[in-house]
């Protein structure tokens, strides 16, 4: 008879049975349509070789020494359940059937059998691993497009304020500016506004060009001795008004041991200036923040902490996706230095996206009403791998 059953070449089976004919006659039989067959006379070999192959459909006789098929069946569905199980048995009892079925077989075969049998249940089982297979890979797309919708809904929630604010600026102070009853000291405030507006919404712009690219792996890296202490510098001398009207403390322990080291300066500034500004932002009015350096090995720790509100556990994980902000978007305020002013939910993906493409990492910690520490690992040496980012993983 002309099989018809579809062959199934990535489907892997273990054949148990003490009997060298039957797995013979199993190998070649299932082995002509496709499936990858390996046989064992043992069911305490098998759960050996299941432990170190991974099987799609294991074929076990029940009635053997030492350890049965339905022992080796319990232990199957125990630590691997994603395996299929077919019982066969050369005795026709009902009750070896129901138990089998009961345990998690998938169907039960009585000896003796015939080959167009095996293949037909074979090839069943074969489908629903693959639909099963299918689902879960559908599964996952469903799960991805939830994501997707949910970053949407963040990216509207949130762009929307910061867009509308300063393009409402722009659209109003331009009107205002041909207005000729105004002041020119009126005019030039109302410039001053303009000019502060598209500022914002080049640096809006600017920041998702960004993360385009680092997403795309495409961020070119103008490497160059680099001390990172000077960086911090500059940053909390255009961050020093910002500072001054939230009554905020700098605590910046500078450290003589700390050497120049290979960056990209212009990067890794926007980096510290996004960590600083997320400080400030949620560090209430009065509050502390702390930088700190550390060398170790190859490795350069950069520290910045606050004793601001902190992050909520449940919460924490998400701090780097993309669009995200902690306090629900309804509730944004388009401020860079305002406490709890919004964001984009740009800024730290962007910032860790750019020390990963430095081979470094961006580690985040925090308590909820205590504050929060972020660390910046960044190598002295970029060809070293494996030591440094144990190094990273460890710290």
């Amino acid at each position: 008879m002309k099989n018809t059953v579809k062959k199934q070449k990535n489907i892997q089976i273990l054949v148990v049975d003490d009997a060298k004919i039957v797995l013979n006659f199993y190998q070649k039989g299932l082995s002509r349509v496709g499936y990858d067959v390996d046989v064992v006379e043992s069911a305490v070999k098998a759960h050996e070789m299941i432990a170190a192959k991974d099987y799609d459909i294991v074929i076990s006789d029940i009635n053997m020494e030492l350890m049965d098929g339905l022992e080796l069946l319990e232990l199957v569905k125990r630590d691997y359940p994603h395996i299929e199980v077919i019982m066969m048995t050369g005795y026709a009892s009902v009750e070896n059937a129901i138990e089998a079925m009961k345990k998690g077989a998938y169907d039960f075969l009585l000896k003796p059998v015939k080959l167009d049998q095996v293949r037909m249940v074979v090839g069943n089982c074969a489908e629903k691993i693959r639909i099963s297979q299918e689902v879960k890979e559908l599964r996952k797309v469903n799960e991805r497009l939830r994501e997707i919708k949910q970053i949407k809904e963040r990216f509207i929630a949130i762009t929307s304020h910061e867009l509308r604010t300063p393009v409402s600026h722009i659209k109003s102070y331009l009107e205002f500016l041909e207005d000729t009853e105004f002041s020119d000291e009126d005019r030039k405030t109302f410039f001053d506004i303009v000019r502060k507006s598209v500022g914002d919404l080049e640096r809006i712009v600017i920041d998702m060009f960004e993360m385009s690219r680092v997403e795309q792996k495409q961020l070119n890296l103008n490497f160059e001795p680099t001390e990172v202490s000077a960086l911090v510098n500059d940053c909390l001398q255009q961050l020093s008004i910002d500072l001054k009207s939230r009554n905020l403390k700098i605590n910046h322990e500078e450290n003589n041991d700390v050497i120049p080291i290979l960056v990209d300066g212009f990067q890794i500034k926007k980096v510290i200036m996004e960590v600083l500004n997320n400080a400030i932002r949620f560090t209430k009015d009065g509050g502390e923040i702390r930088i700190r350096y550390k060398k170790a090995e190859d490795v350069l720790v950069l520290r910045i902490e606050d004793t601001g509100i902190g992050i909520p556990a449940d919460k924490l994980g998400h701090i780097f996706e993309t669009f995200y902000e902690v306090q629900d978007p309804s509730y944004h305020t388009s401020s860079r230095i305002d406490f709890m002013g919004g964001s984009t939910g740009i800024g730290l993906p962007l910032a860790k996206g750019i020390v990963e493409a430095h081979g470094g990492r961006l580690k985040i910690e925090s308590r909820e009403k205590v504050g929060t520490t972020i660390k910046i690992f960044l190598k002295y040496n970029p060809e070293r791998k494996e030591e440094t980012v144990q190094l990273m993983e460890e710290d």
